[in-house]
C-alpha cells in the first residue's frame, strides 16, 4: 500500500497545537488556493490518468470506486477515515467558503475564531420559495435530475428503522423552505467522525436499495444527492451551532451574484434550471 500524505496547518487553537485541513473535493484539475490550509482530493482517482500531485481517494481505507454513486462523499469518506487533522472542512473546486461578502477565502484565524463560539461551520441556508419535498419532486419532473421520491421514502425508513431518533428531524426537513446544500463544511474531527458514522451508515444501506440502473450514465450521484439534505437532519437533531457563511463559485463571470442570489427563491429557481442546461450542455459536447 502506498504511504499516504496528509499536509495539514498547524496552528494554535485554544492554547494548544492543532492542526486544521480544509478539503478541495475535485474530479479535475483545478485552481486550487495558494494557501496550505487548502487540500485538493482527486474524487475516482485511480480513473484519472494524471494526480496532478493531488491526495488520491484510492489511498488508504476509501470507497473510491463507489465515486459514480456518492460523488464527492467518496472525498469525505477517505478524509474521515485517513486524515489525523484535528479540525477537517470541505469545499469542492470551484465553491470555497468567504469571509463575508466581500469574496475573500476563510483563512486559518477565521476558522479558528469561528469554531471557538460555533460547533460548525456551513454555507448559507439557501431560500428556495418551496418545501424540500416540492423540491424534490419538480427538479425530477420538470428538470429530470436527481433521486426519484422513492428514494427519498427508502430513506425514511431507513431511518425509522435504525435511527429513530431522528425521523422527526427528518419529516420537519423535508415540510422546510430552506436547506444547506453542496456537502460542504467546517468542525472539529470527532464531531465529523460521529456525522460520518451516522450518514455513511445510512448511505451504506441505502446502497443496496437502490436501483441505480434507472439513472441514466452521468445521473446515478444519487447518494451524493441524498447526503446533501441528511447533513441538515444531523444538524437539527443535534442542536449544533452553526456560523453560516457565503458561498463563492471560482469559475463564473460574476460571483458576487450567487453568493447573493441563493438568498433569493427567485434566484433560486433559476439557478437550478440553468445548472440543467449546463449539464445537457457537458454532456452533448464533452463526451
Amino acid at each position: 500500500m502506498n504511504d499516504l500524505k496528509i499536509k495539514v496547518y498547524q496552528s494554535k487553537f485554544k492554547d494548544s497545537m492543532k492542526s486544521i485541513a480544509i478539503y478541495v473535493l475535485t474530479h479535475k484539475e483545478a485552481d486550487i488556493p495558494d494557501d496550505d490550509l487548502y487540500v485538493p482530493v482527486l474524487n475516482g482517482s485511480s480513473s484519472h490518468k494524471n494526480y496532478f500531485g493531488y491526495q488520491r481517494d484510492d489511498l488508504g481505507d476509501n470507497i473510491f470506486h463507489l465515486n459514480n454513486y456518492y460523488a464527492e462523499m467518496t472525498g469525505e469518506y477517505w478524509a474521515w477515515k485517513n486524515s489525523d487533522a484535528d479540525i477537517i472542512g470541505f469545499c469542492h473546486y470551484r465553491r470555497y467558503f468567504t469571509k463575508n461578502i466581500s469574496l475573500k477565502l476563510l483563512e486559518k484565524e477565521d476558522v479558528e475564531s469561528i469554531l471557538n463560539e460555533y460547533d460548525i461551520i456551513l454555507p448559507n441556508k439557501t431560500r428556495m420559495g418551496m418545501s424540500n419535498i416540492e423540491d424534490i419532486e419538480k427538479t425530477r419532473k420538470y428538470l429530470g435530475y436527481g433521486p426519484y421520491i422513492e428514494e427519498y421514502n427508502l430513506l425514511r425508513k431507513v431511518i425509522e428503522t435504525d435511527y429513530s431518533d431522528y425521523l422527526k428531524y427528518y419529516d420537519e426537513m423535508l415540510k422546510e423552505k430552506e436547506c444547506y446544500w453542496f456537502n460542504m463544511f467546517i468542525c472539529r474531527k470527532e464531531l465529523a467522525d460521529d456525522y460520518f458514522e451516522w450518514v455513511f451508515d445510512i448511505l451504506k444501506k441505502m446502497e443496496n436499495l437502490i436501483d441505480f440502473n434507472k439513472y441514466p450514465r452521468g445521473q446515478e450521484r444519487i447518494l451524493g444527492f441524498l447526503s446533501e439534505r441528511l447533513i441538515n437532519v444531523y444538524v437539527k437533531k443535534n442542536n449544533l451551532k452553526v456560523k453560516e457563511k457565503p458561498i463563492l463559485i471560482n469559475d463564473r463571470k460574476f460571483p458576487i451574484i450567487h453568493v447573493i442570489g441563493l438568498r433569493l427563491p427567485i434566484i433560486f429557481v433559476l439557478f437550478k434550471f440553468f445548472t440543467k442546461l449546463r449539464y445537457l450542455f457537458n454532456q452533448k459536447f464533452n463526451k
